[in-house]
């Protein structure tokens, strides 16, 4: 076994690793960050198209005013361009505007008491009074609070989402015109050989100021010895993990991660050979965004307006998961049956050039996409960020109270809990 010795130990190089692990090298602290995958960025995974444009099979879009995200873009000259552009959804049988439910959502979600008893939001819509919601309507806010939330409508809290939802976190949207990887891989690069890829965390023995990793890397067992571990694991991950922690983690510890469930999500790249969808019509829908097929295996497609590329995206997030799987639906074939369903002059296929495609939840290193809160989880994940003895800490979007679900809320988990080590 071969032994080693740090100041600290970072286990997990996606968003909130990646940011400790820069916090610490900037504070000339000294660090190791141990990752699973044999790549860096964790659910943030670009991947390139055959004109070399960003495909982004995992994080894609910056939510609200993500001002560590953006500090970051400026830092390496990255663009970030506005998601703009129209929506629009099938109607019997024809593409047309789609209706703005955002006043709809946010109208339901301002009736809720965020210092009443919680309840699922499944439950909190069916007490809603007669004629509050309009079936269509109910229909649309439960996808789109799905779709957003990757959330499991039985499961998850209503005071969690509308907390979300009020923050204004939903308010504005924006992506890196590069897609996240330069921001991963300036990241990384901070990180230098400081960082170990494939070396996956199999136990953490830990005492007050003193924490022992072993883990196995390309083959060969390793130890880390360190004063201090952050554990940025995804909240599936650390679920999954149960004996990773030597002796366990504090009751209160394990409350708050069972308190926080982790959201399923099934992505779908198509790149096409031209982006055919601006020329139907006689260019009706070259400036959409958004495209919505209510009936559809997958129903929500979206380009990347104002950057024009022969992308489609197909998304799948929360219960629409789980009905695609009890349907054995495939994924891909799912999303071509969408753009066909929507372009039924187009052929579709023969227009086809490449798919990409990742479940999230099969994916065994994060287990979902990102989370959300289960009824009666409160404060769940400030209680998953507090440290254990300052030996243990935790960083990662799960232990964000602003912008859970987001890379800018895995940015500033990372910095905060490297800060706080540092002091």
């Amino acid at each position: 076994m071969t032994p080693l010795r740090t100041a600290v130990a970072v286990v997990g190089a996606g968003a909130a690793g990646l940011a400790a692990a820069r916090s610490l090298h900037e504070r000339g602290v000294d660090f190791l960050l141990l990752e699973a995958r044999d790549r860096a960025g964790g659910r943030a995974y670009t991947l390139a198209s055959q004109h070399g444009e960003p495909v982004e099979l995992g994080a894609e879009f910056i939510h609200g005013e993500a001002a560590s995200t953006r500090q970051l873009m400026r830092a390496i000259d990255e663009p970030v361009a506005p998601v703009g552009g129209h929506r629009f959804r099938v109607e019997r049988g024809h593409l047309e505007p789609a209706p703005d439910r955002w006043d709809v959502i946010e109208r339901v979600l301002h009736r809720v008491d965020l210092r009443g008893p919680d309840t699922s939001v499944a439950a909190f819509l069916d007490a809603l009074p007669p004629g509050e919601l309009s079936a269509p309507e109910r229909e649309d806010v439960s996808a789109m609070l799905e779709g957003f939330d990757a959330a499991l409508l039985d499961d998850a809290s209503i005071i969690g989402i509308a907390k979300e939802w009020r923050s204004g976190v939903n308010d504005t949207a924006h992506r890196p015109l590069h897609g996240y990887a330069p921001v991963i891989d300036f990241l990384a690069r901070v990180a230098g050989d400081r960082l170990h890829l494939r070396t996956r965390v199999t136990r953490i023995a830990w005492s007050p100021g003193h924490v022992r990793i072993e883990a196995v890397s390309e083959g060969k067992a390793l130890q880390i010895d360190a004063h201090a571990a952050i554990v940025t694991l995804p909240i599936g991950a650390l679920q999954h993990e149960t004996d990773l922690f030597d002796p366990p983690l504090p009751a209160r510890k394990r409350a708050a991660i069972d308190a926080i469930a982790m959201g399923p999500v099934v992505k779908v790249a198509l790149e096409f050979r031209t982006p055919f969808w601006e020329d139907v019509e006689g260019g009706r829908y070259r400036d959409a965004s958004f495209f919505q097929a209510p009936h559809g295996s997958l129903r929500t497609l979206w380009t990347r307006v104002p950057d024009r590329q022969p992308l489609l995206y197909g998304w799948a997030g929360g219960g629409a998961v789980l009905r695609l799987r009890s349907r054995d639906a495939d994924p891909v074939h799912a999303a071509l049956q969408t753009v066909a369903t929507l372009f039924p002059r187009v052929d579709v296929l023969a227009e086809l050039h490449k798919t990409y495609y990742h479940d999230w939840q099969a994916d065994p290193f994060a287990r979902g996409a990102y989370s959300f809160l289960r009824v009666g989880a409160a404060d769940a994940r400030e209680r998953l960020a507090e440290p254990v003895d300052e030996t243990l800490f935790f960083a990662g979007e799960a232990t964000s109270s602003d912008d859970a679900g987001t890379v800018a809320g895995a940015f500033d988990s990372g910095y905060q809990s490297s800060r706080r080590i540092a002091r």
